[in-house]
């Protein structure tokens, strides 16, 4: 006979229990957790199917009438229960390939395409869309290198002109430019505000750098470059098919032939490269003998469209 202290001073005849403590009371000390789960592990068949289990969550029911819960849950009797517990019912046998083959069947006649041929058009277009941004760009890289060497620049300083047109925002946030110095304070080189203040103060040497002797301001070859796509007096036409068009025509081509050989190079078809690099070339044509310098912008938006 065991006995023993209720939580409100009673004496509990375990003895009587018959033979809930152990079985029922504790029904389970190795439940299906963890590494002690009673469930198989999903196996992977030599002829390529899955061995699953089939499973089902059971409740359970500590047997135990009114009040005794109360008087044992928590305590080393009862520590814990679990009140709720998955077990397996048994195993089935999944194949990969027939699911596939239904997924294709029903893809297909629902959308008229099999699943694994949509998926691969799907892959096609996204590496075309690739390819032709990539050839945008590189369309606008040569573009602008044509328009720095129209405004004089070298090769060099053409090759960076074309880089920093790839920048977005480009001069957003660039630093103001060094003023050129006009006049000399005492030998030193100054500005025109410094050559003023030191004249009004007085007691210093102010005289003015020769034309010859000054430090040029940095050209902009960008801009020089657009002046020469966009002469004084020209008009549209002019600029279009007339006697002004010759600087379009450069800057147009050097665009359509770094755009071509760009999205060959990556891959593309040699025609679909030549389609697309002509569609674009003759929309920045068009686009710069409107707006001079316009046409690279025109031509990468065009791969959107």
């Amino acid at each position: 006979m065991g006995v023993m202290m209720g939580p409100n001073g009673q004496l509990i005849n375990t003895s009587n229990m018959g033979g809930v403590v152990g079985s029922n009371l504790i029904p389970n000390i190795t439940p299906n957790i963890g590494a002690l789960s009673q469930i198989d592990r999903p196996i992977t068949n030599d002829d390529g199917t899955i061995t699953l289990p089939t499973i089902q969550m059971k409740s359970n029911d500590p047997g135990l009438e009114a009040g005794q819960l109360q008087d044992l849950y928590g305590t080393a009797l009862m520590p814990y229960y679990t009140w709720v517990e998955a077990q397996q019912t048994g195993s089935y046998t999944y194949d990969p390939t027939e699911e596939l083959a239904k997924i294709n069947e029903d893809f297909e006649s629902e959308y008229g395409i099999n699943a694994e041929a949509a998926a691969a058009q799907m892959k096609a277009a996204q590496e075309k869309a690739t390819q032709s941004i990539a050839g945008a760009t590189a369309a606008k890289f040569g573009s602008a290198f044509a328009q720095s060497q129209l405004g004089g620049a070298n090769l060099g300083e053409a090759t960076v002109d074309a880089a920093g047109s790839l920048i977005p925002f480009k001069g957003m946030f660039k630093g103001p430019e060094a003023p050129i110095n006009t006049y000399m304070i005492d030998g030193v080189a100054s500005t025109d505000a410094e050559a003023l203040m030191a004249s009004k103060i007085g007691g210093s040497d102010v005289s003015r750098i020769p034309v010859g002797d000054r430090a040029a301001p940095p050209k902009d070859y960008m801009a020089l470059g657009a002046e020469k796509m966009n002469p004084k007096g020209s008009t549209f036409a002019s600029r279009l098919y007339g006697k002004d068009s010759g600087p379009n025509l450069k800057a147009t081509g050097y665009a359509a032939g770094a755009d071509f050989i760009t999205q060959v190079a990556m891959g593309a078809d040699v025609m679909d490269a030549a389609k697309s690099a002509g569609k674009t070339a003759v929309l920045s044509y068009v686009a710069n003998a409107i707006i001079p310098g316009s046409g690279p912008i025109v031509s990468f938006l065009s791969k959107f469209f």
